[in-house]
Formats: C-alpha cells, sequence, structure tokens
C-alpha cells in the first residue's frame, strides 16, 4: 500500500552508486522478518532529515549487508563523507545517500573493495 507523503530534497544533492553486484529479490525477501510498523515510519518521515540516520532502518540491509559487504562499504563511505542520511534502496543494491554539503568524488569509493577492482580497470 503506498501512501503519499510530502518531503522536499531542494538544497540538498542526491548521490545514488549502483554497484555490478545482482541482489536476487526472492533472496532478499527470505532474510527479513516483516514488520507492521502501523504508520511509524510516516512519523519518522516527518523529523528533520538530519535526525533520519538514527530513526529510519531499510531492514534489507541486516542480511544483506552479511552477503555483500561490499554494498554496506559504499553506505560507509557516504556517511563517512558527509551524508545526513544513506540507505540501501530497496531491496538493493543501489546505495544513496542525502547530503546537504559536496558529494564525495568517485575517487573514494577506491577504498570499497569492490570498487578497487572497477576503478582500477
Amino acid at each position: 500500500q503506498l501512501t503519499p507523503i510530502n518531503i522536499t530534497i531542494s538544497g540538498y544533492t542526491l548521490l545514488v552508486v549502483k554497484p555490478e553486484v545482482h541482489v536476487a529479490t526472492d533472496a532478499a525477501f527470505a532474510g527479513i522478518v516483516p514488520v507492521d510498523d502501523q504508520g511509524k515510519l510516516r512519523n519518522k518521515i516527518n523529523q528533520p532529515m538530519n535526525t533520519w540516520m538514527n530513526l529510519i532502518d531499510n531492514d534489507f540491509e541486516k542480511s544483506i549487508f552479511k552477503k555483500y559487504p561490499e554494498i554496506a562499504g559504499i553506505k560507509k563511505i557516504m556517511i563517512d563523507h558527509g551524508a545526513i542520511y544513506a540507505s540501501m534502496s530497496g531491496s538493493g543494491s543501489a546505495v544513496f545517500g542525502i547530503f546537504d554539503s559536496a558529494v564525495p568524488s568517485k575517487d573514494v569509493f577506491k577504498k570499497c573493495i569492490y570498487f578497487k577492482k572497477v576503478l582500477n580497470q
């Protein structure tokens, strides 16, 4: 069930990094236990964006990050380089970060094992 929300990201920069890692949707769903949040996400998302990191989680991350640590590495790099919020998008493998200052260059992702292979080719 989709519910419209009113969020503006004007003044922020959104960075999406999509590694060439494929996360099978069926395997991703097998790794989570559905929770009825009873509208709690709607309340959290209405809080200031700079508080989301401590409030909003992607339930897929726990199991996906164990299987694909390079995806977790992308999120960590975004956070380490100033993202006010970062998360895996849906069941993966893309990761997005919301920045209120400059976004990191692709060079910082060389720290991630996967990107060392790709960017050094």
